[in-house]
């Protein structure tokens, strides 16, 4: 009840609306440790604060891989997995009707480099941008134009793309509105911004696992869309999907409205408290580790038989239906 809400002011500011005035939604991350996250009283916006690491730039290239990932690159069913993740998002992006041969694409945030090199394979002229050693395995492995550093850093044309991606990146900048400005400086007007972040109120995941160092920002649907739109990009469309948020955003001339946030935080707030009350209560929340451990066999047991990266890509490209409706286009 909003009598039990602890209200503060916030040290850095919530970056839809400038405001710092919060409440308190956790205080302590996954693993236990201290982690304060606050909700913007006048946009709903959830975000850590304060920030947990001084130099972000620095833990992203040197620690964040081997902290979250627990590993420097790759494994082979980590790439399998990674492999089905990006046909995916080629689907929800709209698959044949938004990607055609000769495109100039980037990929910021690229990781191993699996949807740099899908869409190499399609025709595309496919960029990547990636500050870890993950870079270094996608660049040894497909072959594959990624530049091994932060976004800032890297010589790319302004105005030149037809499609940039920012696959469960956003959520990891500071301040999502100055990066996704940024990053859209390197589309043509008309070009499309796809971003997929984790979606705070998903009612699969337990309350208390949703706290981490590295998510600085908790997105929902209407946040999102704030967001992009502060940015300067207007929304095309926004899937709310198992888990995650999936939004295909248009570079245009001009301002772009920002969606009215009025009585957000009263509805994050309880759209919130209500997934976590019926956790238990949802099925697929007794079935989902079961069901993980069948599909996680089955990656390690496919991905071992193939046994090299580059030839486990092309096992996945090969075989599905949208890849070979845009060749065939």
């Amino acid at each position: 009840m909003a009598s039990d809400l602890e209200l503060v002011q916030s040290e850095r500011p919530c970056p839809i609306t400038g405001s710092h005035d919060c409440e308190v939604v956790a205080t302590k991350a996954r693993e236990g440790h201290a982690l304060r996250n606050v909700r913007s009283r006048e946009s709903g916006l959830i975000f850590v604060d304060p920030l947990p690491v001084e130099d972000l730039a620095k833990y992203y290239k040197e620690d964040y891989r081997s902290e979250y990932k627990s590993v420097i690159q790759p494994k082979l069913k980590h790439i399998y997995r990674a492999g089905g993740v990006a046909l995916h998002r080629l689907k929800h992006g709209g698959g044949a009707a938004a990607i055609r041969p000769g495109m100039r694409t980037l990929d910021i945030g690229a990781g191993g480099g699996e949807w740099v090199y899908l869409l190499s394979q399609i025709g595309c002229e496919s960029r990547g941008v990636e500050p870890s050693n993950y870079g270094n395995f996608a660049k040894d492995s497909y072959d594959v134009d990624v530049f091994l550093g932060m976004y800032q850093d890297a010589e790319l044309e302004k105005g030149s793309f037809d499609l940039v991606t920012l696959f469960q990146v956003l959520e990891h900048l500071a301040d999502p509105v100055v990066d996704i400005r940024a990053m859209a400086g390197y589309l043509k007007v008309g070009g499309r911004f796809w971003i997929e972040v984790p979606d705070i109120l998903f009612g699969g995941m337990h309350f208390d696992h949703k706290w981490h160092d590295g998510h600085l920002f908790g997105f929902d649907a209407l946040t999102l869309e704030a967001v992009a739109a502060k940015a300067g990009l207007k929304k095309v469309k926004l899937d709310v999907l198992p888990g995650n948020l999936f939004g295909v955003f248009e570079k245009v001339e001009g301002e772009v409205e920002v969606p009215s946030l009025v009585g957000h935080c009263e509805e994050s707030r309880a759209a919130l408290e209500a997934a976590t009350a019926v956790y238990w209560k949802r099925l697929d929340n007794y079935t989902k580790v079961p069901r993980r451990l069948v599909e996680r066999s089955r990656e390690l047991s496919v991905s071992k038989r193939i046994g090299e990266p580059r030839a486990i890509l092309d096992h996945l490209i090969g075989q599905d239906e949208v890849v070979k409706a845009i060749q065939g286009a």
